[in-house]
């Protein structure tokens, strides 16, 4: 069961406020566009990115890259539900923030220092008060309230980037755990080879490890199964090929390693709601 508390967009911006009562894992393992700055009020979830687990509780900052493959869940034999707020910013939003400020490198550096960061009693009531203060200026809309809000978020954007430069960011999840450490494995394996076809034998034989036991603590892990990795993997590859190249959408599908056109519009719109060519267009 889940409450949305709150929602409110403008122009790029979007807040939202969302309160889980038990158990809750993503049923959508995704990437977008948008950047989250994605902040736990009670509760804690595990996140996983970047081919890794990571835990985060109540008062713990989490900033999601644009375009990063994340999804997150229930930490393991909890049930207790969990509260927490989402500021997502668009990444053309983020972009003109830089050409007001260009030596503020926005997009830089939330391309560089996504990650789950614990915050002091100051920062999290800062973070609270700036989400407060979004909410009052989306629910209102006095006059040149967007102004308002973009010199908050800059102003905030400024003061975090000095202290997540000076602290170091959550570590995974159990690195030294064989199941951990094989399932971390096996996931950079298949994100540095996805453009071609992995099979579970060649899995096996690379890792020594039984195919149903790479199945299964594959996904105990980070929520994936082998296929949906790579092919989400395989998409995102295949949106930057749409966005940067001049390449037809059959060879796109053939360079990622699809035998299938079909079946790979069909799996590119699963997780872009799109189809290729209306995603290019």
């Amino acid at each position: 069961m889940e409450k949305v508390t709150y929602y409110g967009e403008t122009d790029g911006i979007a807040l939202e406020q969302m309160v889980r009562y038990g158990k809750f894992d993503m049923r959508v393992k995704h990437f977008h566009t948008q950047y989250e700055i994605f902040y736990i009020v009670e509760g804690e979830r595990v996140f996983f990115f970047n081919n890794r687990e990571y835990i985060a509780r109540a008062g713990d900052l989490i900033l999601v890259n644009s375009n990063l493959i994340h999804m997150t869940r229930s930490v393991s034999g909890s049930n207790d539900g969990h509260n927490r707020i989402i500021l997502y910013i668009t990444r053309e939003k983020m972009k003109s923030y830089d050409m007001l400020h260009p030596s503020l490198q926005l997009v830089r550096f939330l391309d560089d220092y996504y990650g789950v960061y614990h915050l002091d009693r100051e920062q999290q009531a800062s973070i609270l008060n700036l989400f407060r203060s979004l909410r009052h200026s989306l629910t209102n809309r006095e006059h040149n309230y967007k102004t308002g809000m973009d010199l908050e978020i800059m102003a905030w954007l400024f003061k975090l980037m000095s202290f997540v430069r000076r602290q170091r960011q959550e570590i995974p999840s159990d690195s030294d755990n064989p199941k951990y450490k094989a399932a971390y494995g096996i996931a950079d394996y298949l994100s540095e080879n996805c453009e071609r076809p992995i099979s579970l034998d060649e899995l096996a034989d690379r890792f020594y490890l039984s195919k149903s036991y790479i199945c299964r603590i594959f996904k105990e892990v980070t929520g994936y199964t082998i296929s949906e990795y790579t092919n989400i993997h395989r998409i995102r590859k295949a949106k930057r090929y749409l966005e940067e190249t001049d390449m037809s959408i059959s060879q796109i599908a053939n360079a990622l390693g699809y035998d299938s056109l079909t079946y790979f519009e069909r799996t590119f719109k699963t997780y872009m709601t799109l189809s290729p060519l209306k995603y290019r267009q």
